[in-house]
């Protein structure tokens, strides 16, 4: 039995402030400890902006970003590692919707969004790959899906393909229908789902947004182990790696074979 503690931290993302978030997070997690944390989409900026040039003041390169700074910090006092998703800022002036994935020595690895919304296309330029990282205090492959993404079966199937055993989910959504498909996505991927979804609101324009949490951790069979309601929200579940779903039967012993059957890709733009 290898047991790891998952966790989210769902909260009212402040806007357009990431040193009032840092110090949210900082005061929320102060006494937790955990192997792997999940923060909401864009908590260090929020998701609402103006225009590109507006977001531009938040996008960070990555190798000297204080935000992952920041979370370097959160993670050594967790004793364990933390994502969550940024504006990041290309080297030819794109921003990406990145997420993030942090231990107390730095960033283990990336994932930029794929699937943009059309408010988003606005702003960010989508993800052209897909990649699964190690967790150095688990060995565990993780997948980072950011909100959108989840809708796109591909995405975890093929992180699947490279061997995750837990795929996260950083998320500003509003709706009921994200909550509803995690859950499939851990059943058809027999892996272990963790969603962090943000709560309270902010304007676009003269027209305010409300974010509904609903945050879930999910077992490989989509059970639900813990779930969060419209509130701030910490969740916590301890998990057993080796934990094989309830509906395993001789049907679907080789159910990684059958998996095998298709083949997945992601096209890049470039060809």
């Amino acid at each position: 039995m290898k047991s790891i503690k998952l966790a989210f931290f769902q909260y009212a993302v402040f806007h357009h402030s990431p040193e009032e978030n840092f110090e949210y997070i900082r005061q929320a997690a102060e006494h937790k400890r955990c192997d792997l944390l999940t923060l909401p989409e864009l908590f260090s900026c929020g998701y609402a902006f103006q225009d590109k040039k507006q977001l531009a003041g938040f996008a960070e390169q990555l190798e000297q970003s204080r935000t992952v700074q920041f979370l370097q910090q959160i993670a050594r006092n967790i004793g364990g590692a933390v994502s969550g998703t940024i504006p990041e800022l290309g080297r030819n002036g794109e921003i990406y919707n990145t997420a993030v994935l942090v231990d107390k020595n730095g960033l283990i690895g990336t994932q930029r969004k794929i699937h943009l919304p059309n408010y988003e296309k606005q702003f960010f330029s989508p993800g052209d790959d897909i990649n699964v990282f190690s967790v150095t205090n688990s060995g565990i492959k993780t997948g980072m899906m950011t909100c959108f993404d989840s809708w796109f079966p591909e995405v975890a199937l093929i992180m699947r393909r490279k061997k995750a055993g837990i795929i996260l989910n950083s998320a500003c959504f509003g709706g009921n229908v994200t909550p509803q498909i995690l859950p499939v996505r851990a059943r058809e991927n027999q892996t272990f789902v963790v969603s962090c979804n943000r709560v309270g609101s902010e304007w676009f324009g003269e027209e305010e947004e409300h974010f509904c949490g609903m945050s879930q951790i999910i077992s490989p069979d989509g059970r639900i182990i813990t779930s969060a309601d419209n509130r701030e929200w910490w969740g916590e579940a301890d998990v057993d790696l080796d934990e094989k779903p309830a509906f395993s039967s001789l049907i679907c012993r080789d159910f990684e074979a059958e998996h095998q059957k298709y083949k997945v890709t992601l096209n890049r733009e470039d060809g």
